[in-house]
């Protein structure tokens, strides 16, 4: 009886996080976008998608017409080195894709930005100007929202069923490379050359039966050549000035677009002094880490690497197996720690203080760590008892709060944890957010956010490759994340850190 009702409990939960994240993302979507007829059924399960499976921040992004729709999965394993995430539809235009940027490009955060898209608007009857202005307007898009973004335009291939328009593909491939030769951070990936044969002709054993879409031995051209560029970029990469990358595209007019005053988008320029970075971590074993580098480390090298911040510096004040109750001011246990390493960092005045903590993993245990099982209501009791006394002791300091991350149900070392514990955490979510609602309406609504809540479904669905795989009580289980998934972990924390808190520096 009371496992039926803890999995009866289960669903209801479930369904409510599912209810909310749609929600929210309905609610962060732009009103005024249109849908996009026929595609927006792939749109829509792109979008699904992305709630059981969030693309790690960071990613490569390929976007556009069928060439990448087509490849599917297979792209996402060929370039998994890269964290490849495939969002192209079959048939898409500029336009049609600039309509999808609000939905299922900007939100991943991408590191790249590979496009294949062009021969549809010009097989339509779009004249080249048009197809490169809307071109100009797509990065120029992506460049708002993140101007460290590279992107790397694939060259319009010669189809032989379209030959009647290679010539104007070919003249919006060469404003293309001409753009790309003097704007920062755009690559020209030509693909035109490899594929052609001893006569300087496109080799028609490349494409299948319509002699439009590519094959494997097509594909497997086109996977060798993108990997060139890509290692030739990663060993020269520096990272730019990003308000020099700035002014270089406001230069060359790129952020001169109507569109943006019609679409409603604020074009943002960088901040006139460079921002520093001071983040102390509070959680348990998973903040720790336990491989080569820590998900606090892997965040801090996300927000140097993925956004203007000129420096960060951290201090790791996870500790293995503690609990909210240990962290309590009120206690005197951990919370000394705490204040020892924010009071290194107080009087720079350089820096921006900012507390990024993710606890609540031991506090859902069944038995075991200090105070388990906390109650929903106590675990939120303590965290703000936590927050309050930071926010006073250090006046211009930022919270960042994230839900603690998905373990499995056969969780039991030392302490259990097993499918009520499960249960627990997930709730915990809630409490998050109820707490950061709160702090909404206070006079600290700008100190208190909520930060990462992807990396849940993200563990919850790669388990098996993120997770150290050990063994306890009741056989293999799945708690903390290895090397590969502390990197995932902290840049999710790095993503939300800098959405949530750094985006809104003026």
């Amino acid at each position: 009886m009371l496992k039926t009702l803890i999995n009866v409990f289960r669903f209801f939960v479930l369904i409510l996080l599912a209810f909310l994240t749609v929600t929210a993302e309905a609610q962060t979507t732009p009103k005024n976008i249109p849908t996009l007829g026929k595609f927006e059924d792939t749109v829509r399960n792109y979008t699904y998608r992305t709630l059981e499976d969030p693309p790690i921040p960071g990613c490569s992004l390929f976007v556009g017409s069928s060439s990448f729709a087509l490849w599917g999965k297979k792209l996402e394993t060929t370039f998994a080195e890269y964290d490849a995430v495939n969002r192209g539809f079959g048939g898409s235009n500029f336009a049609q894709n600039i309509i999808a940027l609000e939905r299922i490009h900007l939100p991943y955060k991408p590191a790249r930005v590979i496009i294949f898209c062009g021969t549809n608007d010009i097989a339509q009857g779009t004249d080249v100007e048009t197809v490169f202005r809307n071109f100009q307007y797509y990065i120029a898009r992506h460049w708002n929202a993140n101007p460290l973004t590279e992107i790397y335009f694939v060259s319009l291939t010669h189809a032989p069923v379209r030959e009647k328009f290679w010539h104007q593909g070919d003249e919006f491939c060469t404003k293309v490379q001409e753009l790309a030769s003097k704007t920062k951070g755009l690559f020209y990936i030509d693909v035109i050359t490899p594929m052609n044969g001893n006569d300087g002709r496109v080799r028609e054993n490349l494409f299948v039966k319509d002699r439009l879409h590519l094959n494997d031995d097509g594909y497997a051209i086109w996977a060798e050549t993108f990997k060139n560029v890509f290692e030739t970029q990663n060993k020269i990469r520096t990272k730019p000035d990003i308000r020099e990358l700035f002014q270089n595209r406001k230069n060359l007019g790129l952020f001169d677009d109507p569109r943006f005053a019609e679409d409603g988008v604020a074009v943002k320029e960088p901040p006139a002094v460079d921002t520093k970075l001071n983040i102390v971590f509070i959680g348990d074993s998973i903040t720790i880490g336990g491989g080569e580098k820590s998900p606090p480390a892997r965040c801090a090298e996300y927000l140097k690497q993925q956004t203007g911040i000129s420096g960060v510096v951290f201090s790791n004040q996870g500790v293995s197996g503690l609990t909210t109750v240990d962290f309590l001011p009120s206690k005197n246990k951990q919370f000394p720690k705490i204040l020892e390493a924010a009071n290194l960092f107080k009087n720079d005045q350089s820096g921006k203080l900012l507390f990024s903590i993710m606890l609540g993993t031991n506090d859902s245990a069944v038995t075991g760590p200090n105070g388990s099982p906390v109650s929903p209501e106590h675990y939120r009791r303590n965290l703000k008892e936590i927050i309050d006394r930071l926010l006073a002791d250090y006046r211009d300091s930022t919270i960042v709060l994230h839900r603690p991350i998905w373990y499995s149900d056969t969780t039991q070392n030392n302490a259990t944890y097993l499918l009520e514990g499960q249960l627990r955490v997930t709730v915990y979510g809630l409490e998050i957010q109820s707490l950061v609602d709160f702090y909404s309406q206070t006079p600290d609504k700008t100190r208190v956010f909520l930060g990462d809540t992807l990396a849940y479904t993200y563990f919850k669905t790669h388990y098996e490759s993120a997770m150290r795989h050990e063994t306890g009580k009741k056989g293999t289980f799945f708690l903390h994340p290895n090397d590969r998934g502390a990197d995932v972990l902290g840049r999710f924390w790095g993503a939300a850190i800098f959405e949530s808190v750094l985006n809104r520096i003026p």
